[in-house]
């Protein structure tokens, strides 16, 4: 990482986000109107990104190993919280 640090990081992933909402705004046509700030970054994506040269290499094989168990974690969450509001969703319209 360089100096900028955590906050340099961010700002530059967010910038990356909004140029790409502006991209896809000005294709759709739609650019005069109002455009959302992007989401903040997620702490593993500022982690990983931390730990990844400009070449797409992680700095360290253990690095490497944590963030490919980190992004496996979060698509289990993910999985899991769709599958809870699936159920919800099938409880409430058949059982209400």
């Amino acid at each position: 990482m360089s100096r900028g640090g955590y906050e340099y990081l961010e700002q530059k992933l967010l910038a990356e986000k909004m140029k790409k909402k502006l991209e896809e705004a000005a294709q759709s046509g739609s650019v005069e109107g109002v455009i959302d700030l992007p989401s903040p970054v997620k702490r593993h994506v500022k982690w990983k990104m931390a730990r990844t040269k400009k070449t797409g290499e992680m700095t360290a094989e253990a690095a490497k190993e944590i963030a490919e168990k980190i992004v496996s974690h979060f698509q289990l969450t993910i999985r899991i919280i769709f599958q809870y509001f699936v159920n919800a969703i099938y409880n409430y319209v058949f059982y209400v």
